[in-house]
């Protein structure tokens, strides 16, 4: 069952004893800070629970309005605010990428380990490929000014639970899509890209490559860029990501639909396939923790 608002959810909660599950939205626990359920034989599972799952204390920050002036307002931490909405609930969280920081610690939040699925045995089961890494660096002669303003940026998703600091992400993020999508920026990345796997790794290693992008617009930039350079690469390199209403047509004709993508990723899985995909995580979605995060393969 799904819960269309928080009445509905809290509807679906008072209305059994037992047994059901429900899915919903963090968003639902925001609207409101009263119990939804004192029940103790509810489970909360969480998907992505690295994500925005933290702020188990209520703290008081210090903002600055247009006028200058400063304001102190109390931040309640979601953690906090769907804990008082299930008080007694078991919660469970599910992730691949455990957070352990100052202020962000997923086992804090949801307890100890219950079971490790790691990439070995994930490997060994054959549910993903093997991965290796090798660091590289691409030389995009950036200036001064310009790596300071990656740092900056870089500092503002450290910190992005602040609504404030979010906003100011989402103005600067702007000119960060102008640094990382430069065209000399795609051909220096591109360009090493085929140098790499051509020169030195396709006698050496088979399967796929995973390129991780920055945003949808780039994804699309590395794909065309490959191809001006390969041209007979169209059975080699696909681009996979969640199609938005909003997209070029141009776009819609390399995204495809639901049916088109289920059957990248088949292909991607398959070391004997013909095709060989370049996949990777549309970063700009990671960041903003409130968006869903949508797929981008190259």
């Amino acid at each position: 069952m799904h819960a269309e608002s928080r009445e509905h959810l809290k509807f679906l909660l008072a209305g059994r004893k037992a047994n059901g599950i429900i899915f919903t939205t963090m968003q639902k626990f925001e609207e409101s800070h009263e119990p939804l359920s004192e029940r103790s034989n509810i489970i909360v599972m969480a998907d992505e629970a690295h994500r925005g799952q933290y702020g188990l204390t209520e703290k008081i920050k210090i903002t600055t309005n247009e006028e200058g002036e400063e304001i102190a307002k109390r931040v309640v931490g979601t953690a906090r605010i769907i804990r008082n909405s299930l008080p007694n609930a078991t919660y469970i969280g599910f992730t691949g990428t455990p957070i352990s920081s100052k202020d962000r610690s997923t086992r804090e939040v949801f307890g100890d380990y219950i079971d490790v699925y790691d990439m070995t045995q994930a490997v060994e089961d054959g549910a993903t490929r093997p991965v290796y890494y090798e660091s590289r660096v691409i030389k995009l002669n950036l200036d001064a000014d310009t790596l300071k303003l990656i740092d900056t940026e870089y500092e503002i998703m450290a910190n992005n639970a602040d609504p404030t600091v979010i906003e100011r992400s989402k103005r600067e993020l702007g000119q960060m899509e102008a640094i990382l999508g430069n065209d000399n920026t795609i051909n220096s990345l591109v360009n090493d890209i085929l140098d790499h796997y051509e020169n030195y790794r396709e006698n050496l290693l088979t399967g796929k490559a995973m390129i991780v992008v920055y945003s949808r617009a780039i994804a699309m930039k590395i794909y065309k860029r490959i191809l001006e350079l390969r041209p007979s690469w169209t059975e080699k390199v696909g681009v996979v990501m969640t199609e938005s209403n909003k997209d070029p047509e141009e776009w819609r004709k390399v995204i495809g639909n639901k049916r088109h993508e289920d059957h990248l990723a088949k292909l991607f899985k398959d070391n004997n396939s013909n095709e060989n995909r370049h996949c990777g995580r549309h970063v700009a979605n990671w960041i903003r923790c409130t968006i869903p995060c949508n797929d981008v393969c190259l």
